[in-house]
């Protein structure tokens, strides 16, 4: 089976909300069972869990631990900056119809501040489906907006996997290895290694972190929350990649230039 239909299936089946409302509905048809009734009730109590910043904090916490920005030693050494696309936002009227989403803003903006501060080029990293204009187009043209300049775009790269391999084609190209890695926090785990993966020497450089300093639990804390449910959704979202990905790629090295 494809990836992209298994990663259609995780969406749905594995990730909240759809995942654990399925779950319930399979309970809901099952009712009259023992067995039903404990996937309703589970299903139900799912939903509410991801959808509380407790549990979405719990969640995120972890992949974003280890990281921090860039200090002055790492900004002297790196080569290069690449910045990762997070995907389109269409329906963008006020852009001509389409644009990067908010995700890849937050991104963006990071790579044009480290390039302000080193000078360094931009690689912006993202393809996309066949009759649609890549996404690294629409990167540039925001980084641009940042009075970024050079960035070169890399255009074939359909997953984080394809952002390394492709990446690092391109910079091998001009004799480029260290390279300041930006993406969101949660997202450098799995970034990270397939850059290094890809024959990479990968500064991270993280972005748009997802839990508050301030943690403090309330009684407003266990109210759903469809910002909790989205962090929620990005947290699994990662596990599941980095668990792809091992089974997928283990530790060895990408094939150069593929």
């Amino acid at each position: 089976m494809e990836f992209l239909s298994l990663r259609f299936l995780a969406d749905w089946f594995l990730l909240p909300p759809s995942g654990p409302l399925l779950l319930a509905l399979a309970g809901l048809l099952l009712y009259r069972t023992l067995a039903g009734k404990a996937l309703l009730t589970g299903g139900l109590l799912l939903t509410y869990a991801f959808s509380i910043p407790p549990v979405s904090h719990a969640l995120m916490a972890p992949l974003q631990a280890a990281y921090s920005p860039p200090d002055t030693t790492a900004l002297e050494h790196a080569e290069a900056i690449v910045v990762l696309g997070a995907g389109y936002r269409s329906g963008a009227v006020e852009f001509s119809g389409e644009t990067v989403n908010d995700l890849a803003l937050v991104r963006l903006r990071y790579a044009a501040a480290l390039h302000r501060q080193t000078g360094l080029p931009v690689v912006a990293t993202g393809g996309g489906p066949e009759g649609r204009e890549p996404e690294a187009r629409w990167m540039a043209e925001v980084l641009e907006e940042f009075g970024v300049s050079p960035v070169w775009q890399e255009t074939r790269a359909r997953d984080t996997e394809g952002n390394a391999r492709h990446s690092a084609a391109l910079l091998h190209e001009r004799g480029m290895q260290r390279v300041l890695l930006v993406t969101h926090a949660h997202h450098l785990p799995r970034a990270t290694a397939a850059f290094e993966r890809a024959g990479l020497e990968a500064i991270p450089a993280p972005t748009g972190a997802f839990v508050a300093h301030d943690t403090r639990l309330s009684l407003g804390a266990f109210k759903p929350q469809a910002n909790a449910m989205r962090t929620s959704w990005l947290a699994m979202h990662e596990y599941l990649g980095i668990l792809w990905y091992r089974w997928q790629y283990g530790r060895h090295p990408a094939p150069p230039g593929t």
